[in-house]
Formats: structure tokens, sequence, C-alpha cells
């Protein structure tokens, strides 16, 4: 299987590529910070585009780079802004955070898929991130909410050729403090690798135009 992973200059989007990787399938590595894309390309052994996945001329200009044929996408985030405490944030700082949120989440997802979603194989799959739980009424949750919405529709579209449309949300697991029901839980970010995996074999077709949560067991903790 060919699987293409964006945010692989961040930890979570190497993390997901390592799980595909290990299970088999061929992986090719999608960011724009050259350097730690670089390292985790050679560490995992699998190829990498250097490409902004917000910004279409970046992906115009790599679009002769990606493989032809995909089976999957994996849409993982990757914020090029700290966003710090929204309590002490200027005007601009709000500005700045929310567009970065959607930038960075939502848009780099929509042009990474209208980019290359023709090259996806029927039966394939498309997988979107959101690495955080966040609060109610802020930029993450509005933007989780908007990207949820899209793949919904996706879901529509992309159903015509038997490929699938997912979200993969962190739950209360990303709570700091929790530690799961297990004594050993994964991490978060090997929990969204292995939900992402699940989502592209063929116990998964029935699952589209859905948001699932990574949670460590928490309900069952905290309910």
């Amino acid at each position: 299987m060919e699987v293409l992973v964006t945010g692989g200059d961040t930890e979570l989007g190497r993390t997901v590529a390592e799980g595909f990787r290990d299970d088999g399938h061929n992986v090719t590595l999608v960011g724009a910070r050259r350097s730690d894309l670089e390292v985790a390309a050679k560490e995992l052994d699998v190829d990498a585009i250097v490409c902004d996945t917000t910004d279409p001329a970046s992906l115009d200009d790599a679009r002769n780079l990606f493989p032809q044929h995909l089976d999957t996408i994996v849409n993982v985030p990757a914020p090029s802004w700290d966003a710090g405490d929204p309590r002490t944030y200027s005007m601009a700082d709000t500005a700045k955070a929310w567009r970065n949120t959607l930038d960075a989440t939502l848009l780099s997802a929509v042009l990474t898929v209208q980019a290359v979603g023709d090259n996806l194989s029927s039966g394939g799959s498309i997988i979107s991130v959101v690495p955080e739980n966040p609060a109610a009424g802020g930029a993450d949750a509005a933007i989780k909410a908007a990207l949820s919405n899209w793949a919904a529709g996706q879901a529509t579209v992309f159903g015509t050729r038997g490929i699938t449309v997912n979200v993969v949300a962190s739950g209360r697991s990303a709570q700091p403090g929790y530690d799961g029901l297990s004594r050993t839980p994964p991490s978060v970010a090997a929990e969204v690798a292995r939900l992402s995996l699940f989502l592209t074999t063929p116990a998964a077709r029935h699952i589209t135009g859905q948001t699932l949560h990574v949670s460590h067991g928490a309900l069952a903790q905290f309910a």
C-alpha cells in the first residue's frame, strides 16, 4: 500500500508514518521544515518531499514529486506558531492563532486532497488528524468542527470511488495527568497511528464521514 503522510516534520507525523511502515506499507513523508523532515525520513528509511501543504504554490511546485498511485492520505497538522496562553493575547495574537490553526489543521488537508486526491486508488482512504482535545469556544475546537464537517462532505464525493474519508481526533487521553486504564498505555500519538492504520483495512470499509476519538479508555474511567 502506498501511503502519503503530511506533517512529516512533526513527532506525530513521524509516529503515524512509523506505524504504516512497520505494517509493511510504502510511506512518503511530506513537510515544510526540511531539516526535521530529512531526519525523520532517514530514521524511518522512507521517501520525503519538502512541501508546505498550506501553500498552493508550494503544492503546485511539488505536484510531480508525489506518488502517482496512492492508497492512503494521512493529513497531520504541522503548526508553525507556538500558541501560548490565550489569556495574554493581543488582538493581533488572536488573529494569528486562529489563522495558524485554520491553515495547519483544515487548509492543509483541503489543499493536499485537492492536489493529489485524483492519485488515490479506488478503495483507498483519506484520514485527517486532530492532535489535541480542545476546550469549547477556542480556535482549535472551531477548526476541529469545520474539519469534521468537511470530511463528512468529502465522504460523499469520494464515496463514488469507494474511498473512505474520516477524522481521527484525540479524546480525553490528551489531558495532562491521565495515564490510561492499563499500566503501560500507548502514547496518544501511537493511538492515533493505530486507529489511522485500522481505518485503511478491509474491516473498516463501512466507516466513512466520521470523527473518531482515541482516548486510552478515558470515558470508562471518567464517565
